[in-house]
């Protein structure tokens, strides 16, 4: 059988194992079996059907060097060096103008740059960054008055609930405002950025402290003073369609991110207004404020993989992240393992297809090369200089070709976690030919997408 006639039924056949057998005990969350450091549990519903090793003795699945690793400065991501940083801006200059090119040269119809995929662009981008998006205080009580406010702090006694049961209903508000998943994480310093980015005219590099000492709460001019009682983090993620992100490079990838961002904007700030109208303090954030990665596997959201990004279970790398800081005392949920990072230290598809070359074909590291890096973790770098500069920030690739980034998967997920954990290191190639194989991973021209019913939700069209 060559490699390019291999499909799911034969590969299936080839092992031994029945679609009853994969399938078998996903209706319901349950425990498989118990490990070293917690437990395995599977779930359809949270999951995505992906056997999952739930991190209960207090560890990460990460390593930091403490004698490294420190909070790291606002200034230095690629979006602040893209304001300030002379080796940035003259790289910027170098670049050609993607828009003039699609648009004016092209005349609104080079494949997959037309004009009707930069409309949906430019409109998904809408609601990103208008006006104070992610404020740190709101209008509480606009629609019930001051009377929501009396009594102080909720207690989740007064409706004999838990504080199980309400952080449990604090991640459903999140869901129910938009978010695709929630987790809540103790919120470590070390994901706070140290400075917040604050250029003023005389100086494009200036940057303020963030004190995360004391009890104020307060912007100023000077510094950003965040309360030591705001100490949990709920970290929000945001699926980007699949069909979209499976353009990439083309225009549509770029809209797919653009509706996370607005999504992320939207949702946070609700969130925060809810959580302020039970008498709770809360800090929206999209990008800004902290390392939402990080934040988001202390929450239990997924594992970070080769190509730098969060990788979910249920939609592996194509989702957007948020966060919300509060001092509401929410249950934490436990970080999760389910074998990316072993997986990933023998897939290359990410590696192999970024055209931009950000992405390493190498093993994990204790730093990077790039100064948007902060040292100190364990991991695979990417250097967003490259990324960000490809194509007019308009690429996905690597979101497009991950072997985790499957619609209606489970079977897929559920073996590749058996082949990781089962140390069955002849497989590992073979799932990553199986996926590629199947037709996963390739570029879907934009005619294609618009052609398409669009009249169900981005999970609903996941039809392969």
């Amino acid at each position: 059988m060559s490699e390019s006639s291999v499909d799911r039924r034969n590969f299936l056949h080839m092992l031994g194992l029945g679609a009853g057998a994969l399938g078998a005990g996903l209706a319901a969350p349950r425990v498989v079996a118990e490990t070293e450091n917690g437990h395995l549990v599977e779930s359809e519903s949270e999951y995505g059907g992906f056997l999952v090793e739930q991190l209960t003795d207090g560890r990460f699945p990460y390593q930091c060097d403490p004698d490294v690793i420190a909070r790291m400065d606002d200034k230095f991501t690629i979006f602040s060096r893209n304001s300030w940083d002379p080796v940035r801006q003259e790289s910027l200059r170098r670049q050609p103008n993607m828009t003039e090119v699609n648009l004016v040269e092209g005349e609104g119809k080079v494949p997959n740059q037309t004009r009707l995929d930069y409309a949906l662009m430019s409109a998904a981008w809408r609601y990103s960054g208008i006006g104070d998006a992610y404020a740190w205080t709101g209008s509480v009580a606009r629609m019930s008055g001051p009377a929501l406010l009396r009594g102080g702090a909720w207690d989740p006694a007064d409706l004999d609930m838990t504080w199980e049961e309400a952080s449990m209903a604090v991640k459903h508000a999140a869901l129910f405002f938009g978010a695709s998943l929630a987790g809540v994480a103790i919120a470590n310093p070390l994901w706070i950025y140290g400075t917040s980015y604050s250029p003023s005219r005389d100086d494009r590099q200036r940057t303020i402290p963030v004190h995360i000492e004391g009890e104020r709460l307060e912007r100023t001019p000077e510094a950003w003073y965040v309360p030591e009682s705001m100490n949990r983090f709920i970290s929000l993620a945001f699926e980007e369609d699949y069909w979209a992100i499976a353009n990439s490079p083309g225009r549509l990838a770029s809209a797919a991110t653009g509706s996370g961002y607005s999504r992320m904007a939207i949702t946070a700030s609700t969130l925060a207004e809810f959580i302020r109208s039970l008498g709770y303090r809360a800090i929206p954030a999209g990008n800004g404020f902290g390392l939402s990665i990080p934040i988001a596997v202390d929450a239990g959201l997924g594992e970070v993989g080769r190509l730098g990004l969060l990788t979910t279970p249920r939609f592996g790398p194509r989702v957007r992240l948020a966060k919300v800081l509060t001092d509401m005392p929410l249950v934490p949920d436990v970080p999760i393992s389910f074998g990316v990072a072993e997986f990933c230290d023998k897939c290359m598809l990410c590696a192999d297809q970024c055209p931009s070359g950000a992405i390493t074909s190498g093993d994990r590291t204790w730093e990077g090369t790039s100064r948007s890096n902060n040292p100190g973790t364990h991991k695979w770098y990417v250097e967003g200089a490259k990324c960000y500069d490809f194509n007019g920030f308009s690429c996905s690739n690597c979101k497009r070709c991950c072997p985790f980034n499957k619609p209606n998967n489970s079977w897929l997920h559920r073996l590749t976690r058996s082949i990781v954990k089962g140390r069955i290191k002849p497989l590992d190639n073979m799932m990553v030919t199986l996926d590629q194989g199947s037709g996963y991973g390739r570029q879907v021209e934009a005619s294609e997408f618009w052609k398409m019913d669009g009249s169900a939700s981005i999970t609903a069209r996941e039809k392969m």
